[in-house]
């Protein structure tokens, strides 16, 4: 069985942070899986449309499935419900989890500003465009959890997703030794 996390959010939301968390989770845990921030797969200039990168990582997802693994973490900016329906489909998942993290435009802004050098020139595209972001990607059809991240520690968020995905089957139990 392949599952799944679609960890998605507005730049500057945590996905980055929290995907980390909750990698070195799964690794303490002892379990196998894959992980990709799609937003590499777009990385230059321009970025890829959303279409391009969707199907760039529906190859790499197809890759590492005939590589043997069977469950992944996806840190994704999708930007409506069909570029989400796409990732989703992507992974193969029979048990897909859509975990969206939300912040406030002035958080996503903050972070972005924080995060980015000065000197580059899309900066202020970046923190204008994660504005717009942060008030619509929560409301996108297929979410099924929203989990706020202001004023929390990616720790903790990535504590609270990884109980989910235990809740939902998608890791086991921790076994009685």
């Amino acid at each position: 069985m392949v599952v799944a996390l679609v960890l998605i959010g507005a730049p500057g939301s945590g996905k980055s942070s929290v995907l980390e968390a909750l990698m070195t989770l799964l690794e303490i845990d002892g379990l196998e899986y894959g992980a990709i921030e799609s937003e590499q797969l777009s990385l230059g200039s321009p970025l890829l449309s959303g279409r391009d990168w969707t199907q760039q990582l529906d190859a790499v997802l197809a890759l590492q499935r005939e590589s043997g693994r069977f469950r992944f973490l996806v840190a994704a900016t999708v930007e409506n419900a069909n570029e989400l329906r796409h990732v989703v489909h992507g992974t193969g998942a029979d048990a897909p989890l859509v975990v969206c993290l939300s912040a406030s435009a002035d958080t996503v802004a903050t972070r972005i500003a924080d995060r980015e050098p000065e000197r580059w020139p899309g900066k202020p595209q970046l923190i204008a465009h994660a504005r717009e972001l942060a008030a619509v990607i929560p409301t996108l059809d297929g979410i099924d959890v929203v989990i706020d991240t202001r004023d929390r520690l990616p720790g903790e968020v990535a504590a609270e997703i990884h109980t989910e995905m235990r809740r939902r089957g998608l890791i086991p139990a921790p076994s009685d030794d």
